[in-house]
């Protein structure tokens, strides 16, 4: 590690050496320039232009980066690039996270992306610009935290066009797989047929220790799981846009998502302590085979008449998943000597069947816009648990049907009063949900609640400074997993189950960001009301005191959280450095193991630094590195600090009239200092650990006569579609 260190600074001083020497010289060229720009404008019609804008902006409620033209279009995959970009946090698979808010929805051309994977498929250079919200606007679901918008640069050219990815990595098994994009366009019409196919080879690891208090005793329950995965999948995708005119447009889209021979095998080994005494170790065999079936539909129309504008969108969603486990578990109770033999067998299989339709429309207003509309969505979802064991078991089999029905309407009105923009929104959202239990309505489950959500927006230069001020309430409504009442075995002494009562979680955010040139500053105020979180507690009814039950809950205590973010990105000569740094702080408070109340205010603080190192003949190297503090979260504290180094190399080769070819090799964490410790905090505690992995990733991309998409859907039903 000595070395290493030792090995990055001297790159890291010859870097900045010859970067000196270049800025120096560019100085001296700019100091020219700028003494002819004083003197020189060009006027157009009584437009003036002056300067250059900077790279991230406040526009209106959002953050918008231009990516083209920028060394951010190298970036490799979509991913990576959201990953570099002010507030964001990205990882493969992994979803899109906006800090001091949580999960972002994203979107593509106006159509919501469903499937992270495809941000891994999209590469950077085929984006134009990205809007970041930290607080969306009345026309959002209530539901939704923030929102990424990614528009995508508008290519000419007709005929036939071929984009093809290759992603293949290795951690402890290979996976590797493939996309390619076939798009046909002529006139208005555009095309194209995608075919997904990989193959996942994974290993999990970890360690976890449960501790709680049995009147004066101290029980620990020390486990280890190990669990090797493997499947192969695939997703067929086809869509169509048709431009009747510059003002109408309309389109469809289908994919199919399937996952074959989803297999998962490994062992939960646990051993029990009573005051710091061995008393009894418990061997598990753990087999799962999973299924997964989604389609999805969407279809929009996109007009303008005269001054009105119209979007409508059209959502259809249907899915099965199945899970099959056995559990093969030995007991040696070291008291007696007595050895216990259990098998399992759970059985679940759960369905999805959703329609949505979204109507938005928009008129110029006193000088200012008007939108307003509609959605209406609805999703049959059923859960169904059974299983067979060689001893009586405190859980029973489910047989689970929830029907939800919501309608939304919204109001949304923005003005420009000279250099100030105001903003204005009211959102209603009602929800009814029938809860059927083995074909029987349980009244005390089955619930219907409306609320009105307002947003607002100001926005305003201050010199050279743009600033704006943003707040919204929004809901986090629980995911259908959570509501379920199915009681899943893990262990002898460990379940798993959802909560059929759990209330929404509502949040009201304030956000205040300030843009400058190359630096970006946030500041996030929150206050939490019914936060959903996972606790660990007795299994109730149950004789047997160590018997645990893990399930979602509402807290029973408001609390506040507070973040603010920094975000720079100079550029000097060839070396384009990004800095950013995180705190957040909070007054979440939690029972312990010993019944005491305590406050889990303590800070939370993550740094990066990435570094990009354009060089000549097409090449490029980066190094990025991660690092965060210990600090709570919720009712999770961090106990151990990470650190995460990224090293990698790309070049872009040119192909004549076969096209382009990238490739990109790293390597993500090799120091595998990556490390995840916490302690899930409650009157049954659970320690957490997770060891590092090293990561070799290779990716190519052969690009032929690459003609861009311009599928303008933009979806309806994303509030039940992200609960799924």
């Amino acid at each position: 590690m000595k070395r290493f260190i030792i090995t990055l600074g001297a790159v890291l001083f010859a870097l900045l050496v010859l970067a000196q020497e270049n800025v120096q010289m560019t100085d001296s060229l700019d100091m020219e320039l700028d003494s002819i720009m004083k003197h020189w404008e060009i006027t157009l019609d009584e437009v003036v232009v002056k300067s250059t804008l900077p790279k991230t902006q406040i526009k209106g409620d959002a953050l918008r980066t231009t990516v083209a033209g920028s060394v951010l279009e190298k970036s490799g995959s979509t991913t990576d690039l959201l990953a570099k970009l002010p507030m964001l946090k990205a990882g493969k698979g992994e979803g899109v996270e906006v800090i001091g808010r949580g999960a972002a929805e994203v979107y593509i051309n106006g159509r919501k992306v469903m499937d992270m994977n495809e941000l891994d498929r999209l590469r950077s250079d085929q984006i134009q610009s990205v809007d970041i919200v930290q607080n969306p606007g009345a026309r959002y679901s209530a539901s939704t935290k923030a929102v990424v918008r990614i528009q995508l640069k508008k290519q000419q050219g007709e005929g036939i066009s071929v984009l093809d990815n290759l992603d293949a990595y290795y951690q402890y098994n290979g996976t590797i797989h493939n996309n390619i994009d076939v798009n046909y366009r002529t006139g208005g019409l555009d095309l194209t047929a995608s075919l997904w196919t990989g193959t996942f080879g994974g290993k999990s690891l970890q360690e976890n220790t449960l501790r709680y208090m049995l009147g004066p005793d101290v029980y620990a329950g020390v486990s280890t799981q190990e669990q090797f995965t493997r499947y192969n999948g695939y997703s067929p995708q086809l869509q169509f846009n048709y431009m009747i005119n510059e003002n109408h447009s309309l389109g469809a889209f289908y994919k199919w998502d399937v996952a074959t021979r989803n297999r998962s095998h490994g062992f939960l080994n646990t051993d029990s302590y009573l005051n710091g005494e061995k008393v009894e170790r418990s061997e598990s065999n753990l087999d799962i085979n999973r299924d997964k079936h989604i389609h999805i539909v969407n279809g929009y129309y996109s007009g303008k008449v005269k001054n009105l504008s119209i979007d409508f969108n059209m959502d259809l969603l249907f899915n099965r998943n199945t899970d099959n486990s056995n559990t093969t578990e030995a007991t040696t109770d070291y008291v007696s000597g007595e050895i216990a033999n259990h098998i399992v067998d759970n059985h679940t299989r759960s369905t999805n069947n959703l329609c949505a339709f979204k109507l938005v429309l928009a008129h110029p207003v006193w000088e200012g816009n008007l939108s307003f509309g509609g959605e209406y969505s609805r999703n049959r979802r059923t859960d169904i648990y059974t299983y067979e064991s060689s001893e009586v078991l405190p859980v029973k089999a489910s047989d689970n049907v929830i029907t939800e029905n919501m309608a939304s309407a919204f109001v949304d009105y923005g003005r420009r009063f000279g250099r100030v923009f105001l903003q204005a929104g009211l959102r209603y959202e009602h929800l009814d949900n029938i809860y059927m239990d083995f074909g029987v309505k349980d009244e005390s489950m089955s619930r219907g609640y409306g609320d009105i959500f307002p947003t607002a927006v100001i926005s305003m230069p201050v010199g050279k400074t743009q600033l704006s001020l943003t707040y919204r309430k929004d809901i986090n409504r629980p995911s259908y997993d959570n509501l379920t009442n199915s009681t899943i075995y893990i262990n002898r002494y460990t379940y798993q189950r959802g909560n059929p009562y759990l209330k929404p979680n509502y949040i009201h955010n304030l956000v205040l960001n300030m843009a400058y040139q190359w630096l970006n500053v946030s500041a996030t105020y929150g206050r939490d009301i019914d936060f959903i979180t996972m606790l660990t507690e007795p299994f109730p009814g149950s004789e047997d005191p160590y018997v645990s039950l893990l399930h979602p809950a509402n807290s029973d205590q408001a609390f506040n959280k507070f973040t603010l973010s920094a975000y720079a990105r100079p550029v000097i000569s060839f070396w384009h450095p990004v800095f950013s740094a995180y705190v957040s702080f909070q007054d979440y408070k939690q029972m312990d193991m010993t019944g005491k109340t305590v406050t889990m205010n303590r800070p939370l603080v993550q740094l990066s630094w990435s570094n990009d190192f354009v060089l000549p003949r097409n090449y490029r190297l980066y190094l990025n590195m991660f690092g965060s503090t210990c600090g709570d979260y919720s009712n999770f504290r961090i106990t151990r600090g990470k650190f995460t180094t990224v090293l990698g190399a790309q070049r872009e080769f040119s192909l004549g009239q076969a096209g382009r070819l990238n490739v990109d090799m790293r390597v993500i964490d090799p120091f595998c200092t990556n490390v995840n410790k916490g302690t899930i905090m409650g009157v049954r505690e659970l320690d957490c650990y997770n060891p590092a992995k090293t990561t070799f990733e290779l990716n190519v991309t052969w690009k032929f006569n690459e003609a861009q998409k311009k599928y303008k859907g933009t979806g309806a039903g994303e509030n039940m579609k992200q609960r799924m």
